[in-house]
């Protein structure tokens, strides 16, 4: 099973030169630099030079120092390597005027709350943190980065959406898919999941839904993600490979309705399953093109079927009767039929919305496990 790992270690924001601790074994055995130069068989120069730092541990040096005060050889290249490492970190942190305009492109303020960057203020901190999330080398690596993922966005004129906060959005999504173990991407098993996910769409309560759909998805090789929507962004959902074998359908729960919420994932399923190997993001009123008509005509046939679909359009559906009973027949929520019709244009965007459940985001899930159920309302993870 291929597994994507994800590997979060402390990295302290200091280290110490080995002269620093030579000084000290120096000095604990009451020597001289120039007793311990010639014991070591050191000039007096080096040894001086180690202690103020502006000299480093050879390796031959670290094994005369072994010799010397027993501290073994890999002990000093060690604390050799860490300086080294140090000094090389604080000097990429120097921020330069360019890399200070660049970093400022990115929602800097909602990656530090949630925990992808340093609540600090220093820019070559930060420079140095979103390097690490957008795993780039560089400021000037980040064109590479965003063509290596080549999402097709379906994007509304009107969006206003920045590319960069588009972009950490998705990576946001491929930050929590990174902990999933996901095997290989199975169409059939994907189909039969998306089948199950259908009947739980009568659900009002996320925590019922929301975890079987996780389960169900991640076992055909799919990591479903709820990311809350970030600010200059659009977004509904996206659907993307995060290898040949393992895909992504991210969600953000924008307009907090069912019909919005359901319509998304089914969507998103169809470019997993019509356009393998594309990538997708799909904005808010998004133009369509010919694959995002296929996805919506694949989401529709999945929900209600087309023909039984048109057939109901057809009847100018009004009532809120016309709507259950429709929606009972097909065996999926009310509100999705709701929506559905809204966009068809059959019913206007004000009209019976009474009957979709809304949803809310929560961060703490034992508060969304305990949250009541009342007029439609469900808490949401």
């Amino acid at each position: 099973m291929a597994t994507l790992a994800q590997t979060n270690e402390w990295l302290p924001n200091w280290a110490t030169h080995p002269g620093e601790h030579l000084a000290e074994y120096i000095e604990m055995h009451g020597w001289s630099q120039a007793d311990f130069a010639r014991l070591a068989d050191l000039t007096p120069k080096l040894v001086s030079t180690i202690i103020k730092g502006t000299n480093p541990v050879t390796h031959d040096t670290a094994i005369k120092l072994e010799r010397v005060l027993g501290l073994k050889a890999q002990v000093w290249t060690n604390l050799q390597n860490n300086w080294d490492l140090f000094q090389a970190r604080q000097k990429a942190q120097v921020t330069a005027p360019e890399t200070a305009g660049w970093l400022r492109r990115f929602p800097i303020k909602e990656l530090k709350t949630r925990g992808v960057l340093p609540n600090v203020k220093d820019e070559g901190v930060l420079a140095d943190a979103l390097l690490h999330f957008l795993r780039i080398g560089s400021p000037s690596a980040y064109p590479a980065k965003v063509s290596s993922l080549a999402v097709h966005h379906r994007q509304s004129n009107r969006s206003g959406s920045l590319p960069e906060h588009v972009f950490a959005w998705l990576l946001l999504g491929e930050h929590q898919a990174s902990s999933m173990s996901l095997p290989p991407f199975d169409e059939e098993m994907f189909l039969q999941a998306v089948q199950e996910i259908r009947g739980l769409t009568v659900e009002d309560d996320p925590q019922v839904f929301a975890p079987r759909m996780v389960d169900l998805c991640q076992q055909a090789g799919v990591a479903l993600v709820f990311e809350k929507p970030i600010s200059k962004t659009c977004l509904f959902g996206s659907a993307r490979w995060l290898d040949p074998e393992r895909a992504i359908i991210q969600m953000s729960l924008r307009m907090k309705t069912n019909d919005h919420f359901w319509w998304t994932f089914f969507h998103e399923a169809a470019h997993l399953v019509l356009h393998r190997g594309q990538n997708f993001a799909d904005d808010q009123n998004g133009e369509g093109d010919g694959v995002e008509i296929q996805a919506d005509q694949w989401a529709e046939e999945t929900l209600v079927g087309r023909e039984r679909f048109d057939g109901f359009v057809r009847r100018a559906p009004r009532s809120e009767l016309d709507v259950r009973t429709f929606a009972s027949e097909c065996r999926i929520h009310p509100g999705i039929v709701v929506g559905m019709l809204q966009h068809r244009g059959v019913l206007p965007w004000s009209y019976l919305n009474k009957l979709k459940a809304r949803y809310e985001w929560t961060s703490d899930p034992e508060q969304a496990a305990k949250a009541e159920q009342s007029d439609g309302q469900a808490a949401y993870v």
